[in-house]
């Protein structure tokens, strides 16, 4: 057979990505705009491909912060998301809001999503924890695009309650490397799966067996020092649980006492935009990045 060969190349300016694509220099665009993918929208020669993943967007907020450690303060962030507004402007077309820790797709996902923006009344639960002129907390926030533009949108909303927000701009590396040592106020990232199996995000969300400084597992709920005894019980009976059915019911009871309270505010589950000329075939787009494939990619 004949060998084909496939180029990838890194082009950060996008209205330059864009250009080329159009002109036919490249086949094939992964991270465009949410407005410049509308405007190509029925350009001839181009196709747009809407391919929901496993990745959701989430805050974590560290236990070992006073203010965040409070129920009612855990509550009240999840009311001062404009979880709608971010999806129908920075992130159109590239999320669905989605609110529990298991994606759509997965065995016992729910559809869920309580959570409203409501100022007045995170106002109200800001007041019963004792905060009613709010508090001053800072949010490690990576510095990447479309990231850094949702949580300015999200440091406006908690201003509007009287909590003062400040962002803290890093690489990838930089914030990561604080989330995993416990040293952050609140969190802004993505989380995707590494496995398509609910006990991938069960275990990271969910489960916390060791709350220790050196604890020998780490997840997500550990990195938030988040002691859930019973949760983390929850969760391993789930994992060895051999009947879909009830399996499936048990991850459900789990996300929703997570849903009620935890340091966690889910936000949205990702969609991945692309568009390609309409002589490319064959471009594998999976639930996550380890199941996006090239070598099947054609072109007339």
């Amino acid at each position: 057979p004949a060998m084909r060969r496939v180029l990838i190349r890194h082009i950060a300016e996008l209205a330059t990505q864009r250009l080329l694509l159009e002109g036919g220099d490249i086949d094939i665009a992964r991270n465009l705009s949410p407005d410049q993918i509308a405007s190509l929208e029925g350009r001839a020669g181009l196709r747009i491909r809407r391919v929901p993943k496993v990745d959701i967007y989430y805050l974590a907020l560290n236990q070992k912060n006073p203010e965040l450690s409070r129920p009612e303060v855990r509550r009240a962030l999840k009311y001062l998301v404009d979880y709608q507004g971010i999806r129908d402007t920075i992130l159109r077309g590239k999320v669905v809001v989605h609110q529990s820790f298991l994606p759509t797709g997965f065995l016992g996902a729910i559809e869920d999503r309580p959570y409203d923006l409501d100022v007045a009344y995170a106002r109200e639960l800001l007041a019963e924890a004792g905060l009613a002129d709010g508090f001053a907390v800072t949010m490690d926030t990576p510095n990447t695009s479309p990231i850094l533009e949702v949580a300015q949108v999200i440091q406006a909303t908690f201003a509007k309650a009287g909590i003062a927000l400040e962002l803290i701009p890093g690489s990838g590396k930089q914030t990561l490397t604080k989330y995993r040592a416990r040293n952050h106020d609140i969190y802004i990232g993505r989380w995707g799966a590494d496995y398509p199996d609910p006990h991938a995000n069960a275990a990271a969300f969910a489960s916390n067996p060791d709350n220790a400084d050196d604890a020998r597992i780490k997840s997500l709920a550990w990195r938030n020092s988040w002691e859930i005894p019973e949760l983390t019980a929850m969760t391993q009976a789930a994992v060895r649980e051999r009947d879909d059915a009830r399996r499936a019911g048990l991850y459900q009871a789990i996300q929703r006492l997570h849903l009620a309270d935890s340091p966690f505010v889910i936000m949205f589950q990702d969609i991945e935009l692309v568009v390609e000329r309409t002589n490319v075939h064959g471009l594998v787009l999976g639930p996550n990045f380890e199941t996006n494939f090239y070598r099947t990619v054609t072109k007339d």
